[in-house]
């Protein structure tokens, strides 16, 4: 009887213990990596370019953003001046052309690290969102000696679907937790572009809508390069 007891109050000790043991070792495994650093856009320039990666033991889970990229191209205005028959008086024609683009992006991949010299070498695959908006337009105003006798514009906006594209990476952690990381995401080819117009005549108080229209935009290379530093803890 007493050699049961002890048998039974040893083999309760031993699994309390195992219970409370085992989620201190499986918490071990686990590690957290944020990461900051700039991404170079072939089209649209450089930004800031954020991460963060939860891992399991070889296994590894990201996410990165490379931030809103806007980019503004605006032409220099011209005029025109005419003299009326008898030169004292003119009117001139002042008009100029814009065009507004902006680009944003997130990534998410898996990666799977090996052991090298004193760290870890990781590869990564995933995928790549990225949406794109783009805007053309232009506008006139003829100024005559009384003020402004006409005014026109035109708006062309462009908005694309989420685009997806193959993504590559490596990355290698040191032992002490800082980590370097490079990733590349292809983003050439068309993209499809929703387009929809509007312009105004003179006094109108806002544009009026002229039509919609749906088209694609070739040739136009968003691939990019993004460079990180992290550290998992």
């Amino acid at each position: 009887m007493k050699k049961a007891l002890l048998t039974c109050v040893l083999s309760s000790v031993v699994a309390v213990s195992a219970i409370a043991v085992s989620p201190i070792a499986a918490a071990s495994d686990f590690t957290i990596n944020p990461m900051v650093g700039a991404s170079k856009n072939k089209a649209m320039g450089t930004n800031v370019a954020t991460g963060l990666e939860a891992g399991y033991k070889d296994f590894i889970l990201g996410y990165t953003y490379t931030g809103e990229t806007e980019k503004d191209s605006q032409s220099t205005s011209f005029n025109i001046d005419e003299a009326f028959p008898g030169g004292a008086d003119f009117h001139t024609i002042d008009a100029s052309v814009y065009q507004k683009e902006k680009y944003k992006a997130h990534t998410l991949y898996l990666g799977y690290q090996f052991q090298l010299g004193s760290g870890h070498l990781a590869v990564k695959a995933g995928a790549d969102f990225s949406k794109y908006d783009g805007s053309l337009g232009f506008s006139a105003q003829e100024v005559v000696p009384g003020g402004v006798a006409h005014k026109a514009g035109m708006n062309i906006k462009g908005k694309s679907n989420t685009e997806v594209r193959p993504m590559v990476g490596v990355g290698y952690y040191l032992d002490n937790g800082v980590n370097f990381n490079l990733h590349y995401t292809f983003q050439t080819g068309a993209r499809d572009l929703n387009y929809s117009a509007s312009g105004y005549i003179d006094g109108n108080s806002g544009s009026t809508p002229i039509g919609k229209g749906k088209n694609h935009m070739q040739n136009k290379d968003f691939g990019t390069w993004m460079f990180t530093v992290g550290y998992r803890f």
